[in-house]
């Protein structure tokens, strides 16, 4: 180590002691362009903006125009939105409760009361109502754009149920005097009973 040491010390004294290299002279009088530079750095801008490929582009890597004076033509038919008659508005409100005798009723957990105005938003579409009547089996509304009624009748029965004078048939429920037979009904094409 200290012979390596010894080495390095001597080749670099001997070096410091050497004349330096000279520098070759131009013989212009100004400073040199620089290496990778024209004489004009306009030229040399323009001659590689022509190399590039996405000059050719209308549009560039991130969708937008190369040119910033340039807009986009947007033509885009609109689309004419049938309009929804009323009564199809309020055919769509599910009632859970109507409390008659409060004149309220629920849609959901939200209660409505007589005379209050709320708004309705079905498909874009916004109406403004107020409802006008609550009774046991029906709640009246107001379109207050038209001034247009439309009544909510909550006495519709599901799907196979049937009145028969006071009460009601359902399917698969039989009445509670043993001493009536209420026939088995079969249907061929029913869907099996679910558990």
């Amino acid at each position: 180590m200290k012979a390596t040491f010894l080495t390095l010390l001597l080749i670099s004294g001997a070096l410091a002691g050497s004349d330096p290299a000279p520098f070759p002279v131009s013989n212009s009088s100004g400073a040199a362009p620089a290496r990778f530079l024209s004489e004009t750095l306009d030229d040399r801008i323009a001659e590689m903006k022509r190399r590039l490929s996405i000059t050719g582009r209308e549009r560039g890597p991130f969708g937008l125009y190369q040119n910033p004076e340039r807009t986009p033509v947007v033509t885009r038919a609109a689309k004419e939105v049938p309009k929804t008659s009323f009564r199809d508005f309020i055919k769509d409100i599910r009632i859970s409760l109507i409390n008659s005798r409060a004149k309220e009723f629920l849609v959901g957990a939200r209660l409505f009361r007589l005379g209050q105005v709320f708004p309705i938003v079905r498909e874009g579409q916004r109406i403004s109502v107020r409802v006008e009547a609550v009774s046991s089996s029906r709640v009246t509304f107001r379109n207050l754009q038209s001034g247009e009624l439309a009544v909510r009748r909550l006495n519709d029965l599901p799907e196979g149920v049937t009145t028969a004078g006071r009460l009601l048939r359902v399917p698969g429920i039989t009445n509670l005097k043993k001493s009536e037979a209420e026939p088995l009904r079969i249907e061929s094409n029913s869907p099996p009973p679910l558990p």
